[in-house]
């Protein structure tokens, strides 16, 4: 693969390619991702706004009503439904749950149930979260789909 870097009097970024693949549509993916260039989101911890970087966020879940942000050492309130976050969040969160969205580059290790919900934990904390049997597929694709972006 040659990378070149052209100067223009416009932006923009053409990928050329033998054929469209993974590899491929991973890159535009992780491209488009930087390009909406909004890195950061705003939680809160009671009455004082935060602004996090996305990257951070290991997951977000909802309950009792609330949307919660995890990231390896604190807990904040986010003031979006999961389906905002869902179109908002970069392409790395993936939705595991009908009431949780993981961030797959933190993730560490995926055990499977035989019968049920699985469960993630991430690199450099104890945290772990659940995810649904009914959202395997989505979350082996996307965490394959990493692995061919490396």
């Amino acid at each position: 693969m040659k990378i070149r870097i052209e100067l223009s009097d416009r932006d923009e970024i053409v990928i050329r390619c033998r054929e469209q693949n993974e590899k491929v549509y991973a890159l535009r993916s992780a491209i488009e991702d930087m390009m909406r260039g909004e890195n950061e989101i705003m939680l809160t911890i009671g009455a004082t706004e935060h602004f996090v970087p996305k990257n951070d966020v290991l997951f977000f879940e909802s309950s009792e009503g609330k949307v919660y942000a995890h990231t390896a050492d604190r807990m904040y309130t986010a003031p979006y439904k999961l389906f905002e976050l869902e179109a908002q969040m970069p392409s790395f969160f993936v939705r595991i749950s009908k009431s949780a969205i993981a961030n797959i580059h933190h993730i560490s290790s995926i055990r499977r149930e035989v019968v049920g919900n699985g469960e993630l934990t991430f690199r450099r904390c104890d945290k772990k979260v659940y995810f649904s049997r009914a959202y395997y597929k989505l979350l082996q694709y996307k965490m394959e789909e990493m692995r061919l972006m490396k």
